[in-house]
C-alpha cells in the first residue's frame, strides 16, 4: 500500500475515535508532504527554464555582526550567600599568623557540552513516546593562550594584595619554594609542554598556574590528578605549614565561557520538541570546582594536617555578550522516528545535535574575565581573614 494512502488512512480511524489527536498527527506529517510539493515545484520550474539555463550568481554573505556589552564590574559577594566553609578549626588555625600563597590555579573552559536525555515510554492504546537524546557543543575562539596566561598573571597579584588589605601577614612564595619539602609536592601532569587539560561535566577546562608558581593539586580535586586518596600533596604542604607555622593556600577559580541549560517541552505524540538544550553568551565562575584549599599543620607528625576547603556554592554569573555565539545547522532524525511511529514501527530515540562557536572579542573577554577573578578573589581573601577576626 501506497505509504501516503496508509498514513491518511490512520489520521481517518483516529479521527473517528480521537479528533484531537488526528489533527496533531496531520500536523507532524504535513512536513512530509509539504517537502514533497516543494520538491516537484523545484522540478517544474528546472523543467521550464531549460537545462541551459545559468542559476543566479551566488550573493556574498552579509556580514553578522553582535552589539557586545560593557563587563559588569567586580563583584562584592556575600560570604553566607556564595562560600561553603569547611575550614577547621578555625581557633587553632588562626594561631598560625602567617599565610603562604603556594599555589594558584585558573582553570577556563574551552569547550562544553549540554544534553538532555529522556527514556523511551508507550501510553495506554499502544502509542509509542519516543525517547529523546538532544546535546549542543560549543567551542571558544579568539582568546590565546598568552592572553589567557596574562590574566592569570594579574589575577594572582590582586589575591595578594587582596590578602594584605584583609590583614593577612604573607611569606614569601620564595621561602616556600626554598623549603625541602617543596620538590615533593607532585606537579600536575603536562603532556610535550602543553597546558594541563582535563574534562569534567561536559566542560574541557585548560588550568593554568602563574608565571614561575608550580601547578599542584590537592586531595579529591574535581579538576585534579591526586585522586580521593591523593593525600601527599597536602602532607607536604602542612611540613611547610607546621616549620612557619603558617596557612599554605592553594585557590582554584574555574571560568565558564557560556550559559548552558536543558528543557523539557513535549512535542506531538510524545515525540519531544527538538530545541531541548540552549546555550547563550555569558560568563561565570562555576559552583563547586571553583574552590580555596587551606592547609595548615600544628603538630610535626603528618597526619595532624589542618585545615579544609572553602567551595563556591553559587554559580557567579555575568551575563551578556562579550563575543558572538554562532551556532551551526541542527542534525536531527526526528522526521524518521515521527514517520515509522505512524506505521506502528519503532526508530529508537529522537536525536538531535547542534555545533557552535563562540566567537569572543578579545578585550572583552578580558574584561569580563577579569572581574570574574578579582570577585572571586575578594571572597576567598575575605575568608581567610576572617579566620583571623
Amino acid at each position: 500500500m501506497n505509504m501516503k494512502l496508509h498514513v491518511l488512512l490512520v489520521c481517518g480511524l483516529l479521527a473517528l475515535t480521537a479528533p484531537a489527536q488526528a489533527l496533531d498527527l496531520w500536523g507532524s506529517v504535513k512536513g512530509v508532504f509539504n517537502s514533497d510539493k516543494s520538491k516537484s515545484k523545484a522540478e517544474e520550474a528546472k523543467t521550464e527554464e531549460g537545462e541551459t539555463s545559468s542559476p543566479p550568481a551566488a550573493q556574498p554573505a552579509a556580514a553578522v555582526t553582535t552589539a557586545l556589552d560593557p563587563a559588569p564590574g567586580v563583584a562584592d559577594l556575600e560570604m553566607e550567600a556564595f562560600l561553603d566553609q569547611r575550614i577547621w578549626p578555625k581557633k587553632d588555625l588562626a594561631a598560625m599568623k602567617k599565610v603562604v600563597v603556594g599555589g594558584f590555579r585558573v582553570a577556563f573552559a574551552t569547550k562544553a557540552t549540554v544534553s538532555d536525555s529522556v527514556r523511551a515510554s508507550y501510553l495506554p492504546g499502544g502509542i509509542n513516546k519516543s525517547g529523546v537524546n538532544s546535546k549542543i557543543e560549543l567551542t571558544l575562539e579568539g582568546i590565546d593562550l598568552q592572553r589567557m596566561q596574562a590574566l592569570v598573571d594579574k589575577a594572582y597579584q590582586d589575591f595578594l594584595a587582596q590578602l594584605k588589605a584583609n590583614s593577612v601577614e604573607l611569606i614569601p612564595y620564595a621561602d616556600f619554594t626554598a623549603h625541602p619539602s617543596f620538590t615533593e609536592i607532585e606537579a600536575a601532569k603536562q603532556k610535550d609542554g602543553q597546558p594541563y587539560t582535563v574534562t569534567h561535566e561536559g566542560r574541557t577546562y585548560m588550568v593554568l598556574s602563574p608565571s614561575g608558581v608550580k601547578l599542584w593539586f590537592d586531595q579529591a580535586e574535581a579538576l585534579g590528578d591526586q585522586g580521593a586518596f591523593g593525600w601527599g600533596n597536602g602532607r607536604r604542604a602542612g611540613d611547610f605549614a607546621f616549620d612557619n607555622q603558617a596557612l599554605v593556600l592553594n585557590p582554584l577559580l574555574v571560568v565558564d565561557f557560556a550559559e548552558t541549560a536543558s528543557a523539557r517541552n513535549k512535542g506531538l505524540f510524545g515525540v519531544r520538541d527538538e530545541s531541548d538544550v540552549e546555550a547563550k553568551a555569558g560568563m561565570s565562575l562555576r559552583k563547586s570546582n571553583t574552590l580555596l584549599y587551606v592547609r595548615g599543620r600544628a603538630a610535626p607528625i603528618s597526619s595532624a594536617v589542618m585545615g579544609g576547603v572553602a567551595y563556591l556554592k553559587e554559580n557567579v554569573v555575568f551575563a551578556g555578550r562579550y563575543g558572538q555565539l554562532n551556532m551551526g545547522e541542527m542534525s536531527s532524525n526526528r522526521g524518521l522516528v515521527v514517520g515509522l511511529a505512524l506505521v506502528g514501527l519503532s526508530a529508537g530515540p529522537v536525536r538531535t545535535n547542534q555545533k557552535g562557536v563562540m566567537q569572543a572579542d578579545p578585550a572583552r573577554f578580558e574584561a569580563y574575565a577579569n572581574n570574574l577573578l578579582l570577585s572571586g578573589n575578594r571572597l576567598f581573601a575575605r575568608a581567610v581573614g576572617d579566620l583571623y577576626r
